[in-house]
């Protein structure tokens, strides 16, 4: 199969948790339905797995994701275990982990993938970001799909 494999955080990242309802962040939907022909998507959260899904569920985006990895399934992030469960060996230029914290922009460095630091959370620093080594620090999802389309080759492009 010759895609791409997109890794997104869940809170923060896909999903709004800082108000007392759940919702996406503008460009979420959008995102995932202008790339599900050409991308694999994951989701790489440190909320359990249970919890996880429901909100995936709930907000009407869980069918996009072909894998989940929580604390419940292997251990937690920056370890790279996750994102190993997720890819297997896929190849590390047909990969990128996209994420509003520190752990994930430092698990996708040690895991040899890219790292696009989502800024549009209104509480992420992005000099934290940079500090943490992300390849990029985009402010809108929709800024993630020309990345898509200029730094990651499919897994049969290499």
């Amino acid at each position: 199969m010759n895609k791409k494999h997109v890794i997104f955080d869940c809170d923060g990242t896909l999903v709004d948790t800082s108000g007392s309802k759940y919702r996406l962040f503008p460009g979420i939907k959008e995102l995932l339905e202008e790339n599900v022909g050409e991308c694999l998507f994951y989701v790489w959260t440190a909320r359990g797995r249970s919890s996880a899904i429901k909100i995936l569920e709930e907000l009407g985006i869980y069918s996009y994701f072909i894998g989940l990895s929580t604390p419940d399934d292997c251990i937690s992030k920056p370890h790279t275990a996750g994102l190993l469960s997720l890819v297997g060996n896929s190849s590390k230029t047909s990969i990128c982990v996209i994420g509003d914290g520190i752990n994930d922009i430092l698990g996708a460095r040690d895991f040899g993938v890219l790292a696009i630091g989502a800024s549009w959370n209104a509480e992420v620093r992005k000099d934290f970001l940079e500090e943490a080594g992300a390849d990029f620090i985009v402010s809108h999802p929709s800024q993630c799909s020309k990345i898509f389309h200029l730094k990651l080759k499919g897994d049969g492009d290499v």
